[in-house]
């Protein structure tokens, strides 16, 4: 779906933290996908370098998703 000024709407994001601490925003994509964005570590002050890297990575439903898109049929 579009909104108004053309642009597309991919999923939401949530912030969260690695076990290490480090934080950063993930979103599921697609039923098999998910998005992982993070603040670029290697980033200078006023470098060309981009702010946050962006990830695409598989999305591994727990058990209960997977039963809760099974519809037993």
């Amino acid at each position: 779906m579009s909104d108004e000024k053309g642009m597309i709407k991919l999923c939401g994001l949530w912030q969260s933290k690695t076990k290490d601490g480090v934080g950063f925003y993930s979103g599921k994509l697609t039923y098999s996908s998910r998005l992982l964005v993070f603040k670029n570590k290697f980033k200078e002050k006023d470098d060309k370098n981009p702010d946050l890297i962006v990830y695409l990575a598989e999305h591994k439903p727990k058990e209960k998703d997977s039963q809760a898109e099974d519809p037993g049929f």
